[in-house]
């Protein structure tokens, strides 16, 4: 069996998100010692796309394998690649997987110019549901959510004129239905930019100085 070392990883149970969007309060591991395949790029989407279990022969292979820094209760993980796709899986005792997590890019790197070097490994599997997966970035639905909070607390508090004051700066038009203020701002956010929300944003804030 073929082992990578010294690698960071961030397997989260819905998501799996890119490197460069990890925040410092995610569960972040490292493993010291984990095993490796080469698989097709028809797996790798499978692993992407689907919910799976795996081969439980192939399970009872990779249990336990994984070292990590710390005693972490994973019952298995290991990385597959393609040469040029890489991330880490983790799966419980029944073989599925409970998370993913992409890789560094310099641990990303080196281990696609690795794979060249392995045969393909075949893994059966049993695919279940579809993931759900977000098309935009973390931080960007991280904004619509706190907007979209702050908007639904201006709304239940009777907050009038500052939600006024955001349906102003947003639409530029007055407006004194507070409903339609709120309807109008919420469906307005799912089509806006990151420009567009970082000024919403500012404005938020703005208001709760001014108004």
């Amino acid at each position: 069996m073929n082992y990578y070392y010294d690698v960071l990883l961030n397997f989260s149970e819905n998501e799996v998100w890119n490197f460069y969007e990890w925040e410092e309060t995610d569960p972040l591991l490292f493993a010291k010692k984990i095993p490796l395949f080469r698989v097709s790029f028809e797996v790798i989407q499978d692993f992407l796309k689907f919910y799976i279990c795996l081969d439980s022969d192939f399970v009872k292979q990779i249990a336990h394998k994984a070292v990590f820094q710390e005693k972490e209760d994973i019952y298995a993980a290991f990385l597959v690649s393609d040469a040029k796709n890489s991330f880490a899986v983790k799966v419980n005792e029944e073989g599925c997987v409970e998370g993913i997590s992409k890789l560094m890019i310099r641990d990303d790197n080196n281990l696609n110019e690795f794979m060249y070097t392995l045969p393909i490994r075949e893994i059966n599997y049993e695919i279940q549901e579809r993931r759900e997966r977000k098309t935009s970035f973390r931080q960007y639905e991280k904004m619509i959510e706190s907007i979209l909070k702050e908007l639904k607390d201006l709304k239940d508090e009777n907050g009038f004129h500052k939600l006024k004051y955001l349906y102003y700066e947003c639409f530029q038009q007055e407006e004194s239905d507070m409903e339609k203020m709120y309807q109008e701002m919420v469906a307005f956010l799912p089509k806006c930019s990151g420009g567009e929300l970082s000024r919403m944003n500012y404005f938020i804030q703005l208001s709760s100085h001014q108004v």
